[in-house]
């Protein structure tokens, strides 16, 4: 083992705390940006045309197929 003078081990303690801190910066800040939630699309209201039945559907298509009778029909607003 090697003598370390006082101000030796200072520095050492330094360096290791400012390493850890460091690295745990790192850390999360990777992690938040690999976390961050996907924004999702926005829905659009269909109202059937035979049934009456309303519904929503997030997927950009012109025409969609009723839940409860399976007629197709046009959205009628998007957000």
């Amino acid at each position: 083992m090697m003598p370390l003078s006082l101000p030796d081990w200072y520095v050492f303690f330094l360096i290791a705390n400012l390493s850890v801190v460091f690295a745990a910066t790192l850390y999360y800040s990777v992690r938040r940006y690999r976390r961050m939630p996907r924004r999702r699309a926005a829905p659009f209201i269909f109202r059937c045309s035979v049934c009456g039945h309303v519904y929503l559907d997030r997927r950009s298509v012109p025409m969609a197929e009723c839940g409860k009778c399976g007629a197709m029909n046009e959205n009628v607003k998007s957000f």
